[in-house]
């Protein structure tokens, strides 16, 4: 393993909005790698509308951690894991973190990971899902144990955030609990097998399991694997105004990078804003050899989601901002 500090220490730069964390090593069980530290490379953020711009960590394990911070165990509360190369710092989580506390008195967990996840390596951050999913697990049990049900919990991942969360609602299965519900934001597709829900994101890693499908196939999960799956527009993999051309005429050159792929969380923080914005119909595909889905309103895409929804749903959106063609 690498002991050089300098090897070890993170940096980051932009590319458009998007904060791009990058290490010369990877972090992780590899012989070049640099050792896991969960000190310093997991920490829970927690923001509410009393420190809504300054967090206050919660150290899991400690009896009195959660009395240390402004965490309400009466309050709803929301765990966040952002994608690859992200940052806790990055638009999804700001972005998502507001939302949020706009909408209700939450208590907002976001789950700083950068350093397991880092760019360029994206091997061992799919590898570090699995060790995150495990850690995850023991913060929600400690929560559990804390006067915090995790049943009441609901955990958002976005692409590698997302198979984290199925990871660690696995772990919980195993002993006996289940998150509430996992929302799970384009889950990432490299890296993860098609076969056996044992190996990414799946139905019964919580209660319900909702799924965004917004760059199928590319970075994006392609199957069916939630509870119910939305697939927008009607599961293109090039989002509407994320074409180069588009992009220009929008005046979103900046969402060049990943565009399809971020769109999951931008759909997603709107939706909380707007929760009746994307109606959805329910159709096993939105085209066939012999007949195409007739659009009828059986549900609504995002924070609005619901159980019992199950199945395949499909949508469409706006090309750019405010995406939703209903209004609040």
């Amino acid at each position: 393993m690498f002991s050089s500090s300098t090897a070890c220490r993170m940096a980051s730069f932009f590319i458009g909005v998007a904060q791009v964390c990058f290490m010369p090593a990877p972090v992780g069980d590899c012989k070049n790698c640099c050792p896991r530290d969960d000190k310093i490379d997991i920490q829970y953020k927690l923001f509410t509308r009393i420190n809504q711009n300054f967090f206050d960590i919660i150290e899991p394990g400690s009896p009195d951690a959660l009395s240390r911070t402004r965490f309400n165990t009466t309050r709803p509360t929301v765990i966040y894991l952002f994608g690859f190369s992200d940052a806790a710092t990055g638009p999804s989580t700001i972005n998502l973190k507001n939302a949020f506390l706009a909408k209700g008195d939450y208590n907002f967990i976001a789950v700083d990971w950068s350093r397991l996840i880092v760019f360029p390596w994206y091997t061992s951050a799919v590898r570090n899902t699995r060790y995150m999913g495990q850690r995850l697990a023991d913060f929600v049990e400690f929560l559990n144990s804390s006067g915090v049900p995790a049943g009441s919990l609901h955990v958002i991942g976005f692409s590698l955030g997302a198979e984290a969360a199925g990871f660690a609602g696995k772990n919980l299965n195993a002993r006996g609990l289940r998150i509430g519900r996992i929302t799970g934001l384009d889950p990432a597709y490299p890296g993860y097998s098609l076969d056996g829900k044992d190996n990414h994101l799946a139905k019964g890693d919580a209660i319900f399991v909702d799924v965004l499908h917004t760059n199928p196939g590319i970075f994006g999960f392609p199957q069916a694997i939630g509870d119910v799956d939305f697939y927008p527009n009607p599961g293109m993999w090039i989002q509407p105004g994320c074409w180069v051309d588009e992009l220009l005429k929008n005046r979103q050159w900046s969402y060049f990078y990943g565009c399809s792929h971020n769109r999951a969380w931008r759909l997603y923080v709107e939706s909380i804003k707007n929760p009746i914005g994307f109606p959805a119909t329910l159709c096993r595909d939105w085209k066939s050899a012999t007949a195409s889905c007739r659009f009828e309103i059986d549900g609504y895409m995002g924070f609005g989601a619901q159980p019992p929804m199950t199945g395949k749903m499909y949508l469409s959106t706006n090309e750019k901002p405010p995406f939703a063609k209903e209004g609040p």
